[in-house]
């Protein structure tokens, strides 16, 4: 399953990340998306979670549509599917944020992710009726939304608080930034359409009265609030930030210290990219499992048209020397560098293509470095 952005990073990145939306006809138009994977999403999903939601006239309480029963011993929890069906014929939304266990939401969202160099979380959105899910509203991650099944319509407003962080919702805040009169679009999205909409920007999804069922791609980086909150629990061994306050003119010339420390502590580039190195190092990014391959001893070679892909938003640390892929840090020859430059580039490269765009290296030396970099969770095998 491919999506199709059309143009480079660099392009998306100086023209429109966290810019303006971004409207792509057709990106995942390959995309085959079946009423059975809409189902196994649903099936899969936690519905006693506050990830999953069933949204009519607001968020219905779970007591509504979930019921709990032991299973010879074990509480577990269920979907009430006639309650489900009615809320659905009646207009409703079902909702399921954080998804996992699905083959082709992770290929999609891996997608994005490794365009966008970024962490993500996948939500689905499913819909038979006319109501909004939740009234216009903005988000406070980037988001792709991509429309994989019927139609739907969005409007989309400029942002009235730019660049909102997590703790900053809407709903708490829409009193002081209200939305805008004027739509900055209106568009009806088809199936393969994928729309990007920076953090910020106010919007409203509408069903047409259709069977209508997209995915919400979420992208997650690193913030500078993030790097300041780093910083600040290392500010403890300043004796400048224990000092009691008194009043302003004692006071100020220590503030200044404190001020002057930190500017020296933010523009340090070491302090910089250690703590992009604890960042990145704190991401998972989950890969299939190779029991059969990677756990047997009687394992033979990997078959040269086997793909590897990384197991990684982004390439962090690999012109130094080193990458960091779950929580593993590996620092790489020269050679190692080219290689998975070449495989961050190319996902889904086979194993045979390796071998032949690197005729320096010896095959088994290759063969060798898959093999280790797939048992240390940094490769992740395809066999299609």
């Amino acid at each position: 399953m491919s999506i199709s952005l059309n143009m480079s990073f660099s392009e998306f990145f100086e023209q429109y990340q966290e810019k303006k939306p971004l409207l792509i006809k057709g990106a995942a138009s390959n995309t085959r998306f079946s009423w059975e994977d809409v189902n196994n999403i649903f099936d899969n999903s936690d519905a006693a979670s506050n990830d999953f939601k069933l949204s009519l006239d607001g968020i219905r309480p779970k007591s509504e549509y979930v019921e709990n029963y032991l299973d010879i011993g074990v509480l577990r929890h269920r979907l009430i599917k006639p309650v489900i069906y009615e809320n659905l014929k009646n207009g409703a939304t079902l909702i399921a944020n954080k998804i996992k266990n699905s083959k082709k939401v992770n290929e999609i969202s891996n997608q994005i992710a490794t365009f966008t160099g970024r962490q993500v979380v996948s939500s689905a959105y499913l819909s038979f009726g006319s109501k909004d899910s939740f009234r216009c509203h903005w988000d406070t991650r980037d988001v792709f939304a991509i429309q994989l099944i019927g139609r739907k319509r969005w409007i989309v407003y400029e942002p009235s608080l730019k660049s909102p962080l997590y703790t900053q919702q809407s709903k708490d805040y829409e009193h002081l930034y209200p939305c805008p009169h004027s739509p900055y679009m209106d568009i009806v999205l088809e199936a393969g359409d994928v729309l990007y909409l920076p953090r910020g920007w106010w919007h409203n999804p509408l069903p047409l009265e259709e069977a209508t069922f997209h995915l919400a791609i979420g992208t997650f980086p690193a913030y500078t609030v993030d790097y300041l909150s780093w910083l600040f629990k290392r500010f403890e061994v300043f004796n400048g930030v224990r000092r009691s306050l008194h009043n302003w003119q004692q006071d100020k010339d220590s503030l200044s210290s404190v001020g002057q420390h930190v500017n020296e502590l933010i523009t340090d580039p070491n302090n910089y990219h250690c703590f992009l190195d604890e960042f990145t190092g704190a991401t998972r990014v989950d890969s299939s499992l190779a029991l059969d391959i990677f756990g047997n001893p009687n394992a033979g070679k990997l078959p040269d048209h086997y793909g590897v892909r990384l197991c990684t938003n982004s390439c962090h640390g690999l012109n130094d020397g080193y990458i960091i892929v779950n929580g593993t840090r590996l620092n790489l020859d020269k050679q190692s560098q080219k290689l998975i430059r070449h495989i961050g580039k190319f996902p889904d490269t086979s194993i045979g293509t390796l071998l032949i765009n690197f005729p320096e290296t010896p095959t088994n030396q290759v063969r060798k470095l898959i093999n280790q970099l797939c048992h240390l969770d940094i490769l992740e095998l395809s066999r299609a």
